[in-house]
């Protein structure tokens, strides 16, 4: 009886208590590597436990997918406050984070602590090379679902035009933004009145209720936060920058590399490119969510408290989000502006992401061997759909051990 009950239903007589929803997402933050962070989710909160429909997570991935920051942590919070409000949604976003920025922190120290000694050198060396490879699979990827028509083509390529003279890369997203108005709003406007769909914001569907007393106290819980940070500026700016990342920036995950870069080494140069690699690569091995990178850059910045601040600078933004909008995404998610502005945005992505992995291919690819393990990490992801973590772990170790048995031989 005692293994059946955390598998029961919960009904509105019995809800489901915080303590429960921490535990659960403390360990889904533990297990949930990459996309297998959805089948977690699933597997528990949907089949086993049944705190939550089938139709309540299809809604929360939609608003999640529909809002700039972590797509993972947006879901996260959705679901608890779908359980439990606002307290829900706090619980599940800090014990979601908490073990993967526990791990981020631990690989930072060693990395920056370590990372001088030729053994562990040539380790991360091997890392950079890898995220070669990875990086040039996300490429692919993001591109054949963005770039699906001419109209994308010409967003990317003009990205891709734009990157390499123009360093405000906000500035960029804007235009993006705006070309996906342009060039998608009046296909998707035929489209959606060839479907008889309607436009929910713009059909007279009713009007969108803004939660105005939640968004109050939000505004006062980030003035709080900010003001907090202003004690030591060096915080306040990395909160600051990685807060803009996660307001304002759409799809996650790889598809926000370019933006990363652009801020923490080509404009505050917080990060090297070698050890801006490091970092990517570590997103991508260590459980919860990618941007959980913005630990990595805040323990170099700032140590632990540099940390903290990256950290809830990125994620905040998901956990504000969310809770605005939850009521009335319905209704925003079938606008065509909105719409447009993020197809737009998207087809930026595919172009940036170009740039970042060929500058990056360039840096790190500088013979034939790791030419080789390079093709062969793209070879893996792209053919063999092997999983991100056993291809960067496995192509790490290949590396490291042929460049010793090398010196050995030297």
């Amino acid at each position: 009886m005692n293994e059946a009950s955390p598998q029961m239903p919960i009904t509105q007589d019995q809800p489901v208590s915080l303590r429960q929803l921490f535990l659960l997402y403390l360990r889904i933050g533990f297990t949930g590597i990459g996309p297998a962070f959805f089948t977690e989710t699933k597997k528990h909160l949907v089949k086993g436990r049944r705190w939550i429909s089938e139709e309540d997570f299809i809604n929360g991935l939609a608003l999640a997918q529909l809002l700039p920051g972590a797509t993972y942590v947006s879901l996260t919070v959705y679901i608890g406050y779908k359980l439990r409000g606002i307290a829900g949604a706090v619980t599940s976003f800090f014990a979601f984070l908490l073990p993967p920025f526990g791990i981020m922190m631990l690989l930072s120290y060693i990395y920056f602590t370590f990372g001088s000694l030729p053994q562990i050198g040539i380790l991360f060396k091997g890392v950079a090379v890898v995220v070669a490879g990875l990086l040039a699979h996300a490429v692919l990827e993001i591109g054949k679902s963005v770039v699906t028509g001419w109209r994308g083509g010409i967003v990317a390529l003009g990205a891709v035009g734009v990157m390499v003279y123009y360093t405000n890369i906000f500035m960029l997203l804007f235009m993006a933004a705006a070309a996906g108005v342009l060039l998608y709003y009046r296909p998707l406007k035929r489209q959606a009145a060839t479907a008889g769909n309607g436009v929910c914001l713009q059909s007279g569907n009713g009007a969108v209720r803004m939660p105005v007393k939640r968004l109050a106290v939000l505004a006062a819980v980030l003035a709080s936060i900010v003001f907090a940070a202003s004690f030591e500026p060096v915080l306040l700016q990395l909160g600051s920058v990685f807060f803009r990342m996660g307001a304002f920036l759409f799809g996650g995950g790889s598809s926000m590399i370019p933006f990363i870069q652009q801020e923490v080494v080509t404009h505050y140069h917080w990060l090297t490119l070698d050890e801006f690699v490091v970092g990517i690569a570590l997103g991508q091995v260590t459980p919860g969510p990618f941007l959980i990178t913005a630990t990595f850059v805040g323990y170099k910045v700032a140590a632990v408290s540099g940390a903290i601040a990256a950290t809830l600078g990125i994620f905040l933004p998901s956990l504000f989000l969310v809770m605005a909008t939850a009521e009335i995404h319905q209704k925003i998610r079938h606008n065509l502006w909105v719409r447009a502005a993020i197809k737009g945005s998207a087809g930026a992505f595919a172009g940036m992401m170009l740039v970042v992995a060929v500058g990056l291919a360039r840096h790190s690819v500088g013979d034939i061997p790791s030419a080789v393990l390079a093709a062969s990490v793209f070879a893996a992801l792209h053919f063999g759909k092997l999983e991100t973590l056993w291809v960067v772990t496995g192509g790490t170790a290949v590396y490291w051990l042929v460049s010793a048995l090398a010196a050995g031989l030297h």
